[in-house]
């Protein structure tokens, strides 16, 4: 079920919830006026996501709520941030499916963050390969190249298989977000026509009585079938087989 809140009202509401989660303050690494935008973003960031860890607020409501704050800084200034050009030397490119590196903002290691940041590097015709996920979601926010994207709803799932249905195909560049719900537009696949890299932010755990903190299921878009009302059934693959056929 969507939710009444609209997005300016989800951000607008950090202020309180950063009380009631207990979200710490610290010093950290960014300085200067551009610095001290990217670390006020990092911590809306950060409390909208131990918001929805801690269930106050919905999942279509953080996703609105990444919409809102991703679009707020240019993604020149969020680069800068994360010390982009060290990064990505560091990491360099997957001879099949993405490179990636876990981002340090500084902060002291008594700040405890809700969500987990990484920079993927995708190369040209490489992929973040179709899969769909549990226990999790995340956002993604390319800094520069393109992709083609494609997203699917998750219907069903079992053991052999996920039942899906495609709500987006569309090529996406810098500052072009996208992100995934517990079931809307749960699956994706991203394929770089140039040599690319994403902002991502990601959250697991969202319930904390489910065996694994999450799960990723790697998926044969090649085999999927047709089972009417634009629905796939499209069988699990393993990771090596899905970089292999997709990667």
């Amino acid at each position: 079920m969507k939710s009444d809140v609209t997005r300016r009202s989800v951000v607008a509401q950090l202020g309180t919830l950063t009380s009631l989660l207990s979200v710490s303050s610290s010093t950290s690494a960014f300085a200067g006026p551009a610095g001290r935008e990217i670390e006020r973003l990092i911590s809306k960031i950060d409390e909208l996501s131990g918001a929805l860890r801690g269930t106050v607020i919905s999942v279509e409501d953080w996703r609105a709520g990444m919409e809102e704050l991703l679009s707020s800084v240019p993604e020149t200034d969020l680069m800068d941030g994360i010390d982009f050009e060290r990064l990505a030397a560091r990491i360099g490119f997957a001879d099949r499916g993405v490179s990636t590196a876990q981002i340090d903002f500084g902060f002291d290691e008594h700040r405890t963050m809700h969500f987990l940041p990484k920079l993927f590097a995708v190369d040209t015709g490489r992929s973040i390969i179709p899969h769909g996920h549990s226990n999790m979601v995340s956002a993604h926010l390319p800094l520069t190249g393109a992709f083609r994207l494609r997203q699917y709803d998750l219907v069903s799932r079992d053991e052999r298989s996920l039942t899906i249905q495609p709500t987006v195909d569309r090529m996406i560049q810098s500052g072009d977000l996208s992100s995934i719900g517990e079931d809307d537009d749960n699956v994706h696949w991203f394929i770089a026509e140039e040599p690319s890299y994403t902002f991502d932010v990601i959250v697991t755990g969202l319930d904390d009585t489910a065996v694994q903190t999450y799960e990723i299921f790697n998926l044969d878009m090649e085999a999927a079938e047709p089972k009417g009302n634009g629905w796939l059934n499209v069988p699990r693959i393993s990771v090596s087989d899905a970089l292999r056929k997709y990667g």
